[in-house]
C-alpha cells in the first residue's frame, strides 16, 4: 500500500484568543453545561432531552413546516394526526439529541459500548480488499455524534464534517471528534477524501442531504426524485468498495448495521440502491432521521419549489449567484 497520504493525521484546531470574546459567552456557558451532562445518568438526559426537544417545537415555525412539509412526502398514506405526532417526536428527539453530544464528544469507551445492542454485519469488513478503501455512508441522525463513536469504536476511521459558523463550536466538535476519528476534514476537501480512500482507507461520509444540482443526479427517495450527490457512485465506479452503516434506537440500546452495496453497473445503479438504504433505515426510526433538512429544495427543471415559503429567497439568491458570473 501506498504510505503516501494514506494515514490521516489528526491535528487539533488552534486555541486563538478570538475564541473568548464575550460574544462567545453564552456558547462557552452552555456547551460547558453540556458537558457536565455526561456524569448523569443516561435516563436522566432522555428526560431532560424530551423537555428541550418540547420547547424547540414551540420556538422553532420555519423548522417545523420544513420537517412536516418533507415527511407529507415521504408518508402520503399518513394522515394529519399521524404526521403531527411524527413531527412532535422528531423535536422532541433532536432536543435528546443536543444533551447525546455529551456522550458522544466527552463520555468513555465504556460508556459508549453500554449504550450500543447490537452490531450487524461488521464481519463484511474482513472480505473487503484494503487496497481499494471504503466509503462508508451514514445518514443525518438526531444522534449523529453517538452514531459516529459507536462506528469509530470498531473501524478506525475517517471523516468529513461541515464547519460550523460559530467559532468556539467548531473548535469544540474538531477536537472532540479527533480523540476517536483518525482523520477530520471539511467538506470542502474531497480530494483528499479520494486520496485516503484510494490508500486503502475506511472513510465516513453523509451522502443523505440535497448539496445542490452540481454533482447530484436526481434518484428517487421515497418516490420523489431528490438530488443525490454523485460521490459514491464515481468512487464505486472506479473500484471503491461502498458500505451502508447505520445507527437506530431501541428499546434496550442502539443497534449498529452494515450492508454492502452492489459494485457499479450502469448511471444511476449505485445511487438507486443507496437511496433505497436510506429509506430503510429512516423507516426503522423516522423520528430520530434529520426532517428539518430541506431534502427537496432542488428540484428538476420546470417543477415548483416544495418549500413554497422559500421560493422567493431562493430566486433572490439564485439571481445574485447569476449576476456574479
Amino acid at each position: 500500500m501506498n504510505t503516501e497520504n494514506s494515514a490521516p493525521h489528526n491535528q487539533d484546531p488552534e486555541f486563538k484568543i478570538s475564541l473568548l470574546h464575550p460574544k462567545y459567552l453564552p456558547t462557552w456557558l452552555g456547551m460547558g453545561l453540556i458537558y457536565l451532562c455526561k456524569f448523569l445518568p443516561y435516563k436522566v438526559l432522555i428526560f431532560m432531552g424530551t423537555i428541550l426537544g418540547q420547547l424547540l417545537y414551540l420556538i422553532s415555525p420555519h423548522r417545523k413546516q420544513i420537517a412536516k412539509a418533507n415527511m407529507q412526502l415521504c408518508f402520503p398514506d399518513k394522515n394529519q394526526i399521524e404526521i403531527h405526532n411524527l413531527v412532535k417526536g422528531h423535536f422532541q428527539n433532536m432536543g435528546i439529541g443536543v444533551f447525546e453530544i455529551a456522550i458522544g464528544w466527552w463520555s468513555s469507551d465504556k460508556t459508549i459500548e453500554n449504550l450500543k445492542q447490537s452490531t450487524i454485519n461488521l464481519d463484511i469488513f474482513e472480505k473487503l480488499n484494503e487496497e481499494t478503501g471504503v466509503l462508508i455512508l451514514i445518514k443525518h441522525s438526531t444522534h449523529v455524534e453517538l452514531d459516529i463513536r459507536f462506528m469509530a469504536k470498531e473501524l478506525e476511521l475517517g471523516g468529513m464534517y461541515k464547519p460550523q459558523s460559530n467559532e468556539v463550536m467548531n473548535y469544540l466538535m474538531i477536537r472532540a471528534r479527533n480523540k476517536y476519528v483518525t482523520g477530520a476534514i471539511h467538506n470542502h476537501q474531497a480530494k483528499q477524501a479520494i486520496k485516503w480512500i484510494n490508500n486503502g482507507q475506511k472513510f465516513l461520509y453523509a451522502a443523505d442531504q440535497d448539496y445542490g444540482e452540481k454533482n447530484s443526479q436526481f434518484i428517487p427517495l421515497f418516490g420523489v426524485d431528490a438530488a443525490t450527490v454523485t460521490f459514491p457512485e464515481r468512487l464505486s465506479k472506479s473500484g471503491v468498495k461502498i458500505v451502508m452503516a447505520n445507527v437506530s434506537r431501541g428499546l434496550e440500546g442502539f443497534n449498529l448495521e452494515f450492508h454492502e452495496i452492489a459494485d457499479y453497473k450502469e448511471k444511476g445503479s449505485v445511487l438507486k440502491e443507496v437511496n433505497e438504504y436510506y429509506e430503510k433505515f429512516i423507516l426503522k426510526s423516522p423520528e430520530n432521521f434529520l426532517w428539518t433538512h430541506r431534502r427537496f429544495k432542488s428540484r428538476p427543471e420546470g417543477e415548483e419549489s416544495i418549500y413554497s415559503e422559500w421560493k422567493s429567497r431562493d430566486k433572490r439568491r439564485k439571481k445574485k449567484r447569476l449576476s456574479r458570473k
